[in-house]
Order: structure tokens, then C-alpha cells, then sequence
């Protein structure tokens, strides 16, 4: 049962005889297991190293255990530390056996995927071998199956795999996808929006990046390539960053605006996200429930309090002030 933590048969059946004794021998721990006297004293010295006993000098030495509650726990506690060390370097390791393997053959670097099925099932698969972070671009029109992606993605956040991701503003254009995007966001999604986006693309543990290489219009063959891990898939990662760093957060936790911004209604700082984004207000008024009417009033506003003389110069004042 001890072995895992280092100690071999022999020195557990004499740390189960010490626990039983107040104190004890070398020569009496070999009597009692049937071993010679050197073989005996070696468990006891074992013991001792390990901190599971103590030793009382004296002709002959006397041996009794430490509390397992202190000894026992204090081992495993260095044995996983140890773990934890060997754990830190296989992926520096494994760097440089995929760096080889690059070298060796540079093809190895991507995969071709082929047709809407194939990407999609890629796609499951690589959300499902995420194991820290997973980075997105999103933008229409989609070619694979949005539902299937959904509950991949639900089953990463339920996982606790951190889920960032950057929407093209159409995305909100467009009833479903808003409302798909507001419960993911209620699930721990970190989701930005930003006027448009380069490209699709997914981005797994820093490590593997999946990018369309085609369109996917009527009558187009769709394609996309597998990045592994390599200067490319450290620049398509850079370039999620860069877009990051300038998107909007949009359909934040309930509350939270007020608690850091007491001085806008968490209703003002939707709008002002989702003009932002660039969104007509047509999707606006629909993505707030409001008429057109009432969106044009509260737009002007939101503007004349913010000194600003055009939308988007309310939204540069309003990511001055930290409302965004």
C-alpha cells in the first residue's frame, strides 16, 4: 500500500510492527518479522530517512514511529511535490520532440481538412482535447454545425476550460446566434465583440489553431487547415490577442456593471456595447426589445452625456470613462 510513496514490502511490515510498539530493537523487529538483523536494522534506517520513525541512541538503539497523521502526510506531501516537478517539464520536452519532428519533416506542421463533416468533427475533436483555454474568432456564415459547436462548448466550460472569444458584430445581427451567445456568456464565456474579425478560427491550449483556408459559399468547396504547435500557431494566437485586447465585452454577468460603474444603467452600457459593435439599429432595437423609436431617443441620449457629436466618438468617451 506504501509503495507508491517509496517504501518496499519490507519496510512497511516494519512501520505496521512499530505502530503496535512503544519502541523496539533491530534485533526485536527481526525476530518478530523472521528477518537478519541487518535486513531489519535497513527498515528501520528507512524509516527514519523517511521521517515515519524516530531513534533513541543507546545499546542497542531503541526505534518508535512518528504519528502517521505528521510522518505519512509530510511524505506524500514531498512525493507530490516531486509529481509536480516532473509534471512542469513534459511540456518543455515535449516541445522539443515536436520541434524535432518538424524539422524533420516541416508537413508534419499542418493538416488539410476537406468538406463541412470533416471540419465539424475536427472541430468536436479539438474542443474536446482542450484542457486549459480555448481562443475564437466567430463570424458568418457558418459552415459547420452551430448547435454541435454550442454543446461542445458547454461541455468545456461545465470542464472549467477557460473559453475566450471574439464576435464579428453580424453575429448579434442575427436572433439565434445572440441568444446561443447570451447563454454561453451566463455558463463563464468571456465573449467581446468587435466590428468584424479576420477570420474564423479556433485556437486550443496554445498549442493547435484551426483556420477555413476557403469560403464557403454556394458552390465553393470548403477547407481548413490544422496549425500545430509552431511559429505559425504562435503568430495566429498573437493575432486573436491583438483583437482582443480592442473588442467590447458584450452581455456581461447581471449586476456587475453597476457594482464597477454606479454612474450607468447596466440597460445603457447593452446599448452602448452593442453600438459598438457596429450594429444597425434595427438588430439593436431587436436585441433590446425596444421600437426604433425609443432606441433613437435613448442613443441621443446617451450621447448628449457623454459630450460626444456622433456615435462613435460617444463610444471613445464612453471607453474613456470605463464604461466598456
Amino acid at each position: 500500500m506504501l509503495e507508491p510513496i517509496g517504501l518496499d514490502e519490507c519496510a512497511e511490515r516494519a512501520y505496521q510492527v512499530l505502530l503496535r510498539q512503544e519502541s523496539l530493537t533491530a534485533g526485536a523487529l527481526a525476530e518478530l518479522l523472521d528477518l537478519p538483523p541487518a535486513r531489519a536494522r535497513q527498515a528501520l534506517d528507512g524509516l527514519v530517512a523517511a521521517g515515519l520513525a524516530g531513534c533513541r541512541a543507546g545499546r542497542p538503539a531503541q526505534y518508535a514511529a512518528v504519528d502517521p497523521r505528521t510522518g505519512l502526510a509530510s511524505l506524500i506531501r514531498a512525493r507530490q511535490a516531486e509529481l509536480e516537478r516532473v509534471a512542469s517539464s513534459v511540456e518543455a520536452y515535449a516541445a522539443e520532440f515536436h520541434e524535432r519532428s518538424l524539422r524533420a519533416d516541416p508537413r508534419l506542421m499542418v493538416e488539410v481538412i476537406e468538406g463541412p463533416a470533416r471540419i465539424t468533427r475536427r472541430v468536436e475533436e479539438l474542443l474536446a482535447s482542450a484542457e486549459r483555454e480555448v481562443l475564437a474568432f466567430d463570424t458568418p456564415p457558418y459552415v459547420t454545425s452551430y448547435g454541435s459547436t454550442s454543446e461542445a462548448e458547454r461541455d468545456l466550460l461545465a470542464r472549467g476550460v477557460s473559453v475566450r472569444a471574439a464576435y464579428a458584430g453580424e453575429v448579434l445581427a442575427v436572433p439565434e446566434y445572440a441568444e446561443r451567445l447570451r447563454d454561453l456568456v451566463a455558463l463563464g464565456e468571456q465573449a467581446r465583440v468587435l466590428p468584424r474579425v479576420p477570420t474564423k478560427l479556433i485556437v486550443v491550449d496554445r498549442r493547435e489553431a484551426l483556420v477555413p483556408l476557403t469560403g464557403s459559399d454556394e458552390g465553393m468547396r470548403t477547407a481548413a487547415v490544422l496549425v500545430r504547435q509552431s511559429g505559425l500557431s504562435d503568430a495566429l494566437t498573437e493575432l486573436f490577442e491583438v483583437h482582443w485586447a480592442q473588442g467590447t465585452p458584450i452581455f456581461a454577468a447581471p449586476g456587475a456593471a453597476a457594482q464597477v460603474h454606479p454612474e450607468i444603467a447596466e440597460e445603457d452600457r447593452a446599448l452602448l456595447q452593442l453600438l459598438n459593435a457596429g450594429l444597425k439599429d434595427e438588430a439593436i432595437a431587436r436585441q433590446l426589445d425596444l421600437s426604433q423609436r425609443t432606441l433613437r431617443r435613448r442613443v441621443a441620449d446617451l450621447t448628449r452625456r457623454l459630450g460626444a457629436t456622433s456615435r462613435f466618438q460617444a463610444g471613445t468617451q464612453a471607453m474613456r470613462r470605463g464604461w466598456l
